[in-house]
This record gives C-alpha cells, sequence and structure tokens, in this order.
C-alpha cells in the first residue's frame, strides 16, 4: 500500500532559499504539534481562529487555552485571528465589548503579540460582513491595547466585492501596516490576481500577509475530493507568494476533516494519512518526504434532495 512519492516531485513548491515569505500552518486543535512530521518541518509560525469573547465562555476557553498554552511551551508564534461568539454568531459587539474581551484575552496569553481583528470578515456567515466601519474601529481598539502588536487590519476572503469592503475599512482605519487575504478561490483555480486585487485596494499601504490559504481537498458540490488537485493549488500558492513578495503566508490546515465533511483542507487526513499537499511542504523546507499511501476512492458530496 505504501507508494514511491517520487511521482509529486513535479508538484513542489521554489526552494526555500528563493522564498521570500514565512510559512505557518493553521490548525485549531494540539494534533498538528503532537505530530513528528510537522515537528520534522520545523515550521514556527501558527495561526488559530478563537471566538471573541472566548474568556467569558468556559467551553470555549476549556477548548483553545490548551492549544495556546502548548504552541507557546513549543515556542511557537501565534498569530490569533479573533472570530464570532461560538454562542451568538450573529451579535456584533460594541467597540467597548469588543475592547474588553480583547484586553481580558491579553493579560491571559501576554506572550500573544501577532492578533487579526476579525476572521474573514467580508463573508456573509459573519455579522461584520455589511459593517467595514465597525470592523475599523474594531481594529482602532485593539492598536490601542497593544501598540507593539502587528495586527491584520482586515483579514478577508477574495469573494467578489472584497476591494470595495477594504476600501471603505481604510476610510476608518487609523495606519493599518498588515493586511490579510484568503485567496482560495485565486489558488484553488491555478490563478494569480487576489494579492494584485488586494494590494490596489489597500493603495499599496501596508504588507499582505495570506492568512488563509491553500489546497481545498473537498468542498461541498463546488469541489469533488481530489488529493492529487489540492496538493497542485498548495503548490501554486507557494509560488505565487514567493513572486508577489508576501511576507507570511498560513496554510490551512494541517489535520483534515472525517471523510463526507463539507469542508476538508488538511495536509494530512483525519485518519492520519499523510496526503500529498505534505510532500509539496516538506519539498518547500527541503525536508525528506513522507511516504504517502494509497489514497482512498471518495464519493462525490451527495446532492440536495427535491422538494415536491
Amino acid at each position: 500500500m505504501i507508494l514511491c512519492v517520487a511521482a509529486l516531485a513535479g508538484l513542489g513548491a521554489a526552494p526555500a532559499a528563493q522564498a521570500k515569505f514565512t510559512l505557518g500552518i493553521g490548525e485549531q486543535t494540539t494534533s498538528m504539534l503532537d505530530d513528528p512530521r510537522f515537528q520534522a518541518l520545523g515550521v514556527r509560525y501558527m495561526r488559530v481562529v478563537v471566538p471573541y469573547d472566548v474568556m467569558s465562555k468556559p467551553v470555549q476557553l476549556g477548548r483553545y487555552a490548551p492549544v495556546l498554552e502548548q504552541a507557546r511551551d513549543r515556542g511557537m508564534r501565534v498569530l490569533v485571528a479573533f472570530n464570532h461568539s461560538a454562542e451568538t454568531p450573529r451579535r456584533l459587539p460594541s467597540v467597548t465589548q469588543y475592547q474588553r474581551a480583547v484586553k481580558s484575552f491579553r493579560a491571559t496569553f501576554p506572550w500573544v503579540t501577532d492578533y487579526s481583528v476579525w476572521n474573514e470578515a467580508n463573508h456573509s456567515s459573519q455579522p461584520l460582513h455589511r459593517d467595514p466601519r465597525q470592523a475599523a474601529r474594531f481594529y482602532n481598539a485593539i492598536r490601542s491595547l497593544c501598540s507593539g502588536c502587528k495586527v491584520v487590519a482586515a483579514d478577508v476572503l477574495d469573494q467578489r466585492g472584497f476591494e470595495t469592503w477594504i476600501k471603505t475599512f481604510r476610510r476608518y482605519a487609523k495606519s493599518p501596516k498588515y493586511w490579510g487575504l484568503h485567496n482560495y478561490t485565486d489558488v484553488n483555480r491555478l490563478r494569480d490576481q487576489s494579492i494584485t486585487r488586494m494590494r490596489r485596494a489597500t493603495g499599496n499601504r501596508g504588507s499582505v500577509w495570506l492568512t488563509e490559504t491553500g489546497g481545498i481537498v473537498r468542498f461541498a458540490r463546488s469541489w469533488a475530493y481530489d488529493e492529487k488537485r489540492a496538493a497542485k493549488a498548495t503548490s501554486h500558492v507557494l509560488k505565487i507568494a514567493a513572486k508577489r513578495r508576501v511576507q507570511r503566508v498560513y496554510l490551512y490546515r494541517w489535520l483534515g476533516e472525517p471523510l463526507g465533511s463539507r469542508w476538508d483542507s488538511g495536509l494530512v487526513a483525519s485518519d492520519g494519512r499523510a496526503r500529498p499537499a505534505l510532500n509539496v511542504v516538506e519539498a518547500h523546507l527541503r525536508k525528506p518526504r513522507t511516504l504517502l499511501p494509497r489514497a482512498p476512492r471518495i464519493a462525490k458530496f451527495p446532492t440536495a434532495p427535491r422538494l415536491g
């Protein structure tokens, strides 16, 4: 069942010596930190998405505190991206409530110095998707709490209209230095447009980070299960990040979802099986490549039943 990975050589990204960016990986559990394959990569940057009000929710704090604490113990530099409340996802906090929540988080995790104001703020699932002005106020608030932190001002998905959202945000934000882009649309269609569009929207002021990106293994009915396609997309994003002089790239994520899940972009399958995209990352970092077992055949995502 163990196959040679030589066939994947063509998927390798540009050598590390040519890359101008720092590579990190997004993960929501401790599984990545415990995995010897991750440890062998030597990656020291990690992104974690947490509810903005995590400190006042014992269940959520119990979920994320171990991840953050273990990351600190392993010497990881963590980018914390705040997200909507797990209990009231559609509720938008006031600036005072947001500021109070962030202040509480910083008191407990003072070693975290990289923040993202709000994860995918322009997505329709987020209460900020029609309110870039409020997002800018949140940015100004968090900057006032941590002048020495690196704060990603706007963390947006490269969907239609994201440039307009960014332009409105800019009018109310105080001198943003870092911008976050989730360029899944670009990367998984093997295009190179969104980074340039992002820079144009920001007036070419500040640095662009790809705070969430990578090859999609499966996304509902839009992208059927395909590990090799995801590896090609992962290779593509590493190449264009170097070409476009992006400062940081965070691949999402290490551990995949169970078979049949709506979304899956893991470098490693949920059962621990290495995927081709992991070999792409290993080649990029000039690390020994993990042998890959045969990928399973996965049924297409079921179509919704017709009513009536």
